[in-house]
């Protein structure tokens, strides 16, 4: 399963995505039990039953000798494994079908979603790349009532929490144990990647996924460098991600498909048509059982049965650099806000930036990026404000989503 001190031929690791071929495609032969071996401890055992599974199959257990052999308790251990083998884990995906009418259905949620977001003041912690932190942090200030904001590599001190969240960007790993213990989520965005990054977001990762909290993986620039194309692996096998937002490029590198280099972040020209789109997403949110969000013109959003086609936004968020990645910190409030339905939350996000961002283009003074920027800063705060009065008026009519059958 995973990479051991004793396991020197790293080939013969396939993780949680190489189990789950094997099960689907022995998923006929329903007589053969199957265990998976390798790397596996009390921290991730949930996450290898859970992940693995494939539509038809899963497996029936797990073979552990170190954590039990090494264990100053063995008894204890393997008591402990039998236990947590037996239950999903905390960030485990609650199964929805596809209503008729599905998007009809969710769009109607939605500006209650807003206003339980507005009121809950959710609390992030930023790994975020810091050419966008100052962007991204105005945009978090702007949609929830943050009352106190930490600059990079900054200490949170938790009785700040008692006058409402916060937005902290943090890329210390040792800092996350403490900082998941406040009930928010985690964005992972590896813009600018370095030679500490990827074992920072691994201790995180794991503090977050230990706590069942929301995680957020916005793969920036995965298909650009050899670097970043293995962190991706390297990050899929050490946790689970409750969303995985990227354009089509960072997705197709996501889901292993053999995408052109990345000319740095930007997403280039597509190949792929709609539909090719949202099968990509919905199959790579079937493989890692969690949320997938494709950016583009036309944003794809699924959890592997539905599909949902959001067409709102502008072209001027396409020419301002950070409007991206505050995709990835302004789903982490909505997961934080409601976790019981993690696409609507994701998609009831995705719609309050992109009715901003075409209420500020709608602007007469606004007549370019520059004074873009200032004006979606302020339409963000009038819907935070009107959703706060529980007017729902800036969403009547405007949302231009549909499902999409794959």
């Amino acid at each position: 399963m995973f990479a051991t001190p004793t396991k020197t031929n790293t080939k013969s690791v396939i993780g949680t995505v190489g189990t789950q071929a094997i099960l689907s495609a022995i998923s006929d032969a329903t007589n053969v039990a199957t265990v998976s071996i390798g790397g596996i401890n009390h921290s991730n055992v949930q996450r290898v039953m859970y992940q693995s599974q494939s539509p038809n199959k899963s497996l029936d257990g797990v073979a552990i000798v170190s954590a039990i052999m090494a264990a100053d308790d063995p008894k204890a251990s393997t008591e402990e494994f039998a236990k947590l083998i037996k239950s999903p884990p905390a960030f485990a995906l609650n199964p929805r079908s596809a209503r008729v009418n599905e998007a009809e259905a969710l769009i109607e949620e939605v500006p209650e979603i807003v206003r339980k977001m507005v009121e809950a003041h959710p609390f992030v912690h930023n790994m975020i790349n810091f050419v966008v932190v100052n962007f991204v942090a105005n945009v978090a200030l702007s949609m929830c009532v943050f009352h106190y904001y930490l600059c990079v590599i900054a200490r949170f001190f938790a009785n700040h929490r008692r006058s409402g969240a916060s937005p902290i960007m943090a890329p210390y790993g040792e800092e996350a144990p403490d900082l998941a213990r406040l009930d928010g989520s985690l964005l992972i965005n590896m813009g600018t990647l370095n030679g500490d990054s990827v074992s920072n977001y691994l201790k995180a990762l794991q503090a977050y996924n230990a706590r069942g909290a929301p995680v957020v993986y916005d793969p920036v620039g995965a298909a650009a460098t050899e670097i970043r194309r293995n962190a991706v692996s390297t990050l899929l096998a050490g946790g689970y991600f409750d969303l995985v937002k990227g354009n089509e490029g960072e997705i197709r590198q996501v889901w292993g498909s053999n995408a052109e280099q990345q000319r740095g972040v930007d997403s280039g020209p597509s190949t792929l048509n709609g539909q090719q789109k949202a099968r990509l997403a919905r199959d790579l949110a079937r493989r890692e059982r969690n949320v997938v969000l494709m950016t583009g013109a036309v944003d794809y959003l699924s959890d592997g049965e539905r599909v949902i086609a959001v067409e709102n936004g502008h072209h001027y968020l396409g020419q301002v650099t950070g409007t991206g990645c505050a995709i990835g910190t302004i789903s982490g409030c909505f997961l934080t806000a409601h976790r019981s339905d993690k696409l609507l939350a994701v998609l009831s996000g995705i719609l309050m930036y992109e009715i901003a961002a075409e209420n500020a283009a709608s602007k007469e003074y606004v007549r370019g990026p520059g004074s873009f920027v200032p004006a979606f800063l302020d339409e963000l705060y009038a819907i935070r404000t009107a959703a706060a009065k529980g007017d729902d008026s800036w969403f009547v009519g405007r949302a231009r989503v549909h499902d999409v059958k794959v």
